[in-house]
Parts: structure tokens; sequence; C-alpha cells
């Protein structure tokens, strides 16, 4: 025994659909500005995204660069130079999520139900791949600072050699790290504040 189920869409009438769809917007608009303001697609003021962002894909490059230029150049700890080149290309990944995002946010595509979904599943990716750089970053921080009395910069044929530019690169990389978030949250709570009192 099969039944047939049908419904004509096409009776309701278009005030009625609008409702729906006003309705539908508001209630995931809501998660969604939630969801993007976690992820740091949500911006406030484009000049400062941008300096931000070109600062950021800058230090990213660098770190790229020292990274895989120097794969064979620190013996007493090989595993810091891949330690900066998966974080620099997990950095990118997530600045070109950010940046296309922001472009559809900032546009007003992401009213569109395929660009509302890519806005979301970024943001998603986004929050992940910032968890996984967390945690690489510890792991980074115990290569790097475990060596910290050991290393030495000028018999390169020694096992406790690491060149002095690769070392010092990544010490100055994971204290950045460490402190940059920490800033910019102050910075963001401060202006809240400010225009609180204001």
């Amino acid at each position: 025994m099969t039944s047939d189920i049908s419904a004509d869409f096409n009776s309701f009438s278009n005030v009625e659909n609008q409702t729906i769809t006003n309705n539908l917007r508001l209630e995931t608009t809501d998660f969604s500005k939630y969801l993007r303001n976690i992820a740091g697609i949500h911006v406030s003021y484009l000049p400062v995204a941008v300096i931000c962002t070109g600062l950021d894909l800058i230090f990213t490059l660098i770190t790229l660069v020292m990274g895989s230029t120097n794969m064979s150049e620190c013996p007493i700890e090989p595993l810091i130079p891949i330690y900066l080149v998966v974080i620099s290309t997990i950095n990118l990944v997530m600045i070109i999520l950010t940046t296309i995002a922001i472009i559809l946010h900032m546009r007003k595509i992401d009213e569109d139900i395929l660009a509302f979904f890519y806005v979301n599943s970024s943001a998603i990716v986004i929050l992940i791949l910032q968890l996984f750089s967390f945690i690489w970053l510890i792991f980074g921080s115990v290569w790097t600072f475990d060596i910290y009395n050991d290393v030495q910069y000028s018999q390169i044929n020694q096992n406790n050699y690491c060149k002095s530019s690769l070392y010092k690169y990544a010490i100055v990389s994971i204290v950045l790290q460490y402190i940059i978030p920490f800033v910019l949250c102050g910075a963001r709570n401060a202006s809240s504040i400010r225009r609180k009192i204001h």
C-alpha cells in the first residue's frame, strides 16, 4: 500500500512566503553572527581588518619561507622547521577562508543560501584550524624551548647545531603567537569599554 503525499507551494501567497523567509533569515542571521564573531569573520571597521590581514599575511609568508628553506638546518631538533611550515600553511588557509567570507559578508551576499552556507562552513573550518593551530603551537613551543640551553649556532656538523636565524625566528614567532591574541582581546575590550563610557 503506497500513499502519495503532495503539497502545492504555489498556493501560498507571496506575503506568507516573505514572512516565512524573513523569520528564517532572522533566526539564521543570529546564529551566523555569533559564529562569525568567534571565527573572526565579523568586521566592524574595514581599514583595520585590511591592515591586520596584510600584516598577518606577511608574517605567515616569512614563517613559511623560514621553515621551508631551512628544513635540514637544525639537527638538534629537526621538527622546528616542520613546525614553522605547518603553522604557516594552516594560517595561510585561515587567511584565505576568512578573506573570502569577509568579502561575502561585507557585500551582503551571505544572505543568499549558498554564500550563507560557505560563510558558516568557513567559520566552522576556521574554528577547527584555530584549535589545531593552538595545539600545534604548544608542540612547537616544547620542541623549541626544550633545546634552549643545549643549542649552538657555530659548528654546523655537530648534533646540537641549529641555524641561528631559524632558531631565533622560531622563538620570536612562538612568543608573538602567545602575545598577539591577548593584545587583540585587550584592544577589543578597551574599545568596547570606551564606547560604553561615552
